[in-house]
């Protein structure tokens, strides 16, 4: 029925914007890290891996994706665990200095 089409288009939809939004996400951090002059190579870099991907089975296409995102997870993760104490100070600090809304009018 009509139901496969919406499923397709959805799909397409989504597959198109994960596209664009990681790939601004990447320019990003790749300007952060390296400066203006990398944008243009990154672009093309990542126009032509589009296509390159599609060349692989899927199964690779999968296990790269997966070991990318880890390792963009690994240093976020490391990250979290040195930082965490300063973030439950700060917690602490932030509801240590908050009046209760029950003594406002008090």
């Amino acid at each position: 029925g009509v139901g496969n089409y919406i499923v397709a288009v959805s799909l397409a939809i989504f597959a198109f914007t994960t596209i664009l939004g990681w790939s601004v996400y990447g320019e990003r951090c790749a300007e952060y890290l390296f400066g203006v002059k990398i944008i243009m190579p990154f672009r093309i870099l990542w126009i032509a891996a589009v296509p390159v991907g599609t060349l692989f089975g899927l199964e690779f296409v999968w296990l790269l994706a997966d070991t990318l995102n880890a390792m963009m997870a690994i240093p976020n993760l490391i990250a979290l665990a040195l930082l965490s104490p300063v973030v439950f100070s700060m917690t602490r600090e932030y509801f240590e200095n908050q009046v209760s809304p029950s003594l406002e009018g008090k």
